[in-house]
């Protein structure tokens, strides 16, 4: 009894190997279009935007301005934490659109008053979008990724974020002056701008949202213009 056991699970382990490399082999045979990596790419604009620099407006607390630091990781909590109602509901695509509002939004708040108070509030205004951006991106980028290629585009988004922290520092020493330290904080405008306009033609909704809202149809669709015709759910 105990021999023919043995002989099973062998037999099993064999078996499940040989599964996982036809799995390996047929995901090797997928050939994702162009489509996925401007999706993907173009959602990577959005971690782009950094806690930006310290900077002094004349006559502020101490207070004042940790409240003004601090309240960019405060946004950046509340958005990580409600983005996944709205993506759920709305859809990753959609979701990312809706939180260009508050990139451009927190940008031009940032960019435009002189009051430390206000200052803070555009600075949660950020902090949102910004959280809102990373904890959405990487489930996006995932659902539209095939098995092989998930880890290399899920690395897209830390270096992304690692490059929107280092250009602000580096910056910095090109724009300290009275006035430089406003096009820094305006600058996620741009990038919101930018995705705004390529997304709708350069973008897709992810085919895993839309089964799950029982949109099959356009999840062919999507899967189709990501990977080919011949590529079947």
């Amino acid at each position: 009894m105990a021999e023919n056991n043995s002989y099973t699970e062998a037999a099993s382990s064999k078996k499940a190997a040989a599964f996982d490399e036809a799995n390996k082999a047929a995901a090797r045979l997928i050939k994702p279009k162009t489509l996925l990596y401007t999706s993907a790419l173009l959602t990577w604009l959005q971690p782009c935007q950094s806690e930006d620099t310290c900077l002094m407006f004349p006559g502020h607390s101490k207070l004042e301005w940790t409240f003004a630091v601090n309240a960019w990781i405060f946004g950046a909590m509340v958005g990580s934490l409600c983005c996944g109602h709205f993506s759920d509901k709305y859809g990753r695509k959609t979701s990312l659109m809706g939180n260009c509002v508050f990139m451009i939004v927190g940008g031009v708040v940032q960019a435009s008053v002189s009051n430390v108070w206000l200052f803070a509030l555009g600075r949660l205004i950020a902090g949102i979008s910004s959280g809102t951006a990373t904890a959405t991106i990487g489930s996006y980028v995932n659902e539209l990724s095939p098995p092989h290629m998930c880890n290399p585009l899920g690395l897209g988004l830390q270096i992304f974020t690692t490059i929107g922290i280092l250009i602000p520092a580096i910056l910095f020493f090109f724009t300290n002056t009275s006035r430089g330290w406003r096009y820094l904080t305006a600058f996620p405008v741009v990038l919101a701008v930018i995705f705004l306009l390529l997304a709708l033609s350069m973008c897709v909704e992810s085919p895993a949202w839309l089964l799950m809202e029982g949109r099959t149809e356009e999840a062919k669709e999507v899967i189709a213009r990501l990977y080919g015709e011949e590529f079947e759910v």
